[in-house]
């Protein structure tokens, strides 16, 4: 865990006829990385492979959405050796060949995606006719109630008399002449679009006009349109009927006699009916071709399965897409991780002896031209998540320290310095140690009972899963809060832990102070055991503590950040960066910020009657760099002693700076001039085919010799800003310490605030009343202020710290991760890419 896994290079030489069972075989044991050969996407040769893949993927989804609709239970299947063998069942079964069984898949979903397709087109057509049948009757009712009875004594369809009250009637609504003869148009429409149509028909008839409207659902609506009968040869009319194609306004033809209106609603009662019997055997019809598709035959597999193995041949020609094709062999350069050459050479051996009438493959150490190795860590539920948060800053490099090491201790514990409190830490201790424990809340467990019942009720493969296969980070469940929560499990636990040490320390419970041993303030040789005494409740006193407190905490961590860089410099053997680099700034550092934390413990350490004239550490620091050590408020018994030592510290953090700017400037420049005297195109590209295959170089040494720097400028100005920004840091970084104490004294008064305002005065006026109401306040403002909100505030700035205080002192994060050839991840990939 403090450094990434060894990795080695090898190139494959995989003959064409094996390259599909070798790739299907590295797909499995997910210990490979392969190198892209191909940066352009129209080099690579399998790109029509993989786009049949995704067409075929994109009907498979089309399906299980359907039988989504239509009520079925999908059952997942995340068992990986589960799928695999259902295949070898199909395919022993058909008697193929791995790679061919992609056609008979191609055939079976397309037929059944046409089948579908042409059902769910039928579907369509019929409710959409049942939509318009269903309309054009409730128009003939709603025409009919509005034209009345004078319609059936006209001797036309389209001219009316009206009588006296119905003339009445249209004049207050459209403002007709009532001795006119009329004629009259019904449609439907959106209701959207109503307002549209009946503004343009005002226009257009200029007034002379009646429409009457109904909502037969929320978006369509019917009308009766009414304007004088002189107008159908008129330019009025070709507008009005222009302006329905415009508007797809359905026209309903209205009967002349009433057997006639009788006669049509007899027609779509049973046109009504007809189209619902044809759309339930329809849907019958549909089921029975998608209820197949979940159901495992002999013949072939379930959709589900099937999607597993077209999402798996995808990614075998996506990865077979990065290796070199040269005439009828493949070159491909792996990634393996140390540990695992060993399998790596029996799953070759393996793939010879199963298939001996093949050319076998063969795999070789290559030697390494200026490529990185990934990066790779074996991380558990304990680690992952601080793994997971020095990733997010960037991935670490090659054999780099990981910082992740560290935070598990240090990021809880800056969290508990600035969230110090005896109740609020045992609150978080207490729901840490709850979901660490409960395993029934984990959201996945619902998820891991059902594929164990799936394995021990249908398969018979259960001995066959080792632990690899059965891994919970293999189990796909949804982005939500309550799996967020879960994951955060144990650093809850450690953060709470934390907390709940400094409260001690503190001595502060929900911001009162605890007099457990007994205060020690007004007697003769006494010691308080543990944390401040409850007498020291002075915010004055209470701040300072906290604030050096800080200042101390920072120098210890950010030393460690320069140590660490030492051991890296060890590791990667950069002898001019450990002999002159390192020192100049460990001397820099602990003599700049080391003599004012000496400086803090020694004012603590001694003892002044009246505290006003005690020494100001920032006014000796000032007064230091501004008069050239001058002391005027001494913090040694001597002063000449203080004098001649703050003199000392000048003359060498100055003399440190040359060594920190031109010492790496220099080393840069000699490593540059060596690389382009050996080879000029190194630093320019990387050989697929190595020109040593039996070098003996380790990964370490060529990592080591790494630059990316091509000329002088870009030399200096690197190393020109580095030491500035390391200089200037030095002071920047330890204030930016201070963000400690600023969030534990705020906690500690925000704590105190709510106690006050909602339990203090009841509770000392023994007013019980005023306590049963004050208590709930107190505890719901205390669970949403102080441990949801003040923790978060307190998480995000301990991120802070060690993002950029503590990691930018030996951590470069310029690294990339060991991204595995497996089928297991992309299938999980996959899922999660479908829910969303």
């Amino acid at each position: 865990m403090i450094r990434s896994e060894g990795m080695s290079l090898y190139q494959l030489l995989i003959p064409r006829e094996s390259s599909y069972d070798v790739m299907s075989e590295l797909g499995q044991i997910d210990s490979v990385m392969i190198i892209d050969h191909h940066q352009h996407l129209l080099s690579k040769p399998f790109i029509n492979q993989v786009q049949r893949c995704d067409e075929i993927l994109s009907k498979a989804e089309y399906l299980l959405n359907q039988l989504n609709q239509i009520g079925q239970t999908i059952e997942h299947v995340y068992d990986f050796k589960l799928m695999l063998q259902e295949f070898d069942r199909v395919l022993s079964f058909k008697q193929i060949q791995k790679h061919t069984f992609i056609n008979q898949i191609e055939e079976y979903i397309t037929g059944k995606y046409q089948q579908v397709q042409q059902q769910i087109d039928t579907l369509s057509r019929l409710k959409s006719k049942l939509q318009n049948t269903i309309e054009a009757k409730e128009a003939m009712i709603n025409a009919r109630k509005w034209l009345g009875i004078a319609y059936f004594h006209s001797k036309s369809s389209t001219a009316l008399d009206f009588d006296e009250q119905m003339i009445k009637s249209y004049h207050q609504h459209g403002g007709m002449m009532p001795s006119q003869k009329f004629t009259h148009f019904v449609g439907v429409m959106d209701a959207k679009d109503y307002q549209i149509f009946q503004r343009t028909v005002f226009r257009i008839t200029k007034g002379n006009f009646m429409v009457n409207q109904t909502l037969l659902s929320v978006s369509r609506s019917c009308f009766l349109l009414i304007f004088p009968s002189f107008s159908l040869q008129s330019e009025t009319w070709r507008k009005i009927k222009k302006l329905c194609d415009v508007l797809k306004v359905d026209h309903i033809s209205l009967p002349i006699t009433e057997e006639q209106w009788d006669q049509r609603y007899c027609d779509y009662d049973k046109e009504i009916i007809e189209i619902e019997n044809m759309d339930k055997l329809t849907n019958q019809l549909l089921q029975s071709i998608l209820k197949p598709l979940l159901e495992d035959g002999n013949a072939q597999p379930s959709l589900l399965f099937i999607r597993f193995y077209l999402v798996r041949e995808r990614t075998l020609y996506e990865n077979l897409n990065k290796v070199k094709m040269q005439q009828s062999i493949f070159l491909a350069n792996l990634w393996v991780r140390t540990s695992e050459i060993q399998l790596l050479e029996d799953i070759l051996q393996t793939i010879k002896m199963k298939n001996p009438h093949i050319p076998a493959p063969q795999i070789k150490k290559n030697a390494i031209a200026n490529q990185k190795p990934p990066t790779f860590f074996q991380t558990n539920q304990f680690n992952k998540l601080f793994q997971l948060i020095t990733e997010t800053y960037g991935i670490p490099d090659y054999k780099e320290i990981n910082p992740s090491i560290f935070s598990i201790i240090t990021f809880p514990f800056l969290f508990g310095v600035m969230f110090g409190d005896i109740g609020h830490g045992a609150a978080i201790l207490i729901f840490g140690i709850f979901l660490s424990m409960n395993k029934i809340f984990s959201p996945r467990s619902e998820q891991k009972m059902l594929r164990e019942q799936r394995i021990q009720l249908g398969q018979q493969v259960k001995k066959q899963i080792n632990s690899k296969d059965f891994n919970d980070e293999d189990l796909n469940t949804d982005f939500n809060l309550t799996q967020i929560i879960f994951d955060l499990r144990y650093m809850l636990l450690l953060c709470g832990a934390f907390s709940l040490y400094t409260g001690f320390i503190y001595n502060e419970y929900f911001g009162l102070s605890l007099n457990i041993f007994g205060s020690c303030l007004n007697k003769t040789d006494c010691t308080y055991p543990f944390g401040l005494d409850p007498q020291y409740e002075d915010l004055n006193f209470r701040n300072s503590y906290k604030m050096k407190l800080a200042i101390i905490i920072g120098f210890c961590q950010m030393l460690l950040g320069i140590l660490c860089s030492g051991f890296n410099y060890i590791y990667f053997k950069k002898w001019i960066n450990l002999s002159i680099i390192f020192p100049a700034k460990l001397l820099f550092f602990t003599l700049f910020i080391g003599y004012m934390v000496l400086l803090i413990i020694i004012k603590w350490s001694t003892f002044h009657l009246d505290t006003s004239q005690s020494p100001s550490i920032i006014t000796t620091l000032v007064d230091m760099w501004m008069h050239d050590g001058q002391v005027t408020l001494k913090t040694f018994e001597s002063a000449d002693f203080q004098f001649q030592l703050q003199k000392i510290i000048i003359v060498i953090c100055i003399l440190c700076i040359p060594f920190l700017l031109f010492a790496p400037i220099i080393a840069d420049i000699i490593a540059m001039l060596k690389r382009k005297k050996k080879d000029p195109k190194s630093l320019q590209e990387f050989e697929m085919v190595p020109q040593n295959m039996n070098s003996d170089s380790s990964n370490d040494e060529i990592i080591s010799e790494q630059s990316q720097h091509s000329s002088y400028i870009d030399i200096i100005v690197e190393h020109l800003i580095e030491t500035l920004e390391f200089v200037l840091g030095c002071i920047s970084n330890t204030a930016s310490y201070l963000r400690l104490w600023a969030l534990s004294l705020a906690h500690s008064e925000l704590a105190k605030v709510l106690f006050d305002l909602t339990l203090k005065d009841p509770i000392a006026n023994a007013n019980l009343l005023a306590s049963l109401v004050g208590m709930p306040v107190f505890l719901l403002s205390t669970l949403g202020i102080l441990l949801c909100m003040d923790s978060m505030e307190c998480f995000l700035h301990a991120l802070r710290l060690h993002w950029v205080e503590f990691q930018n002192k030996f951590y470069k994060g310029n690294g990339y991760n060991f991204e595995v050839f497996s089928y297991r991840k992309e299938m999980q990939k996959y899922q999660e890419k479908m829910k969303t």
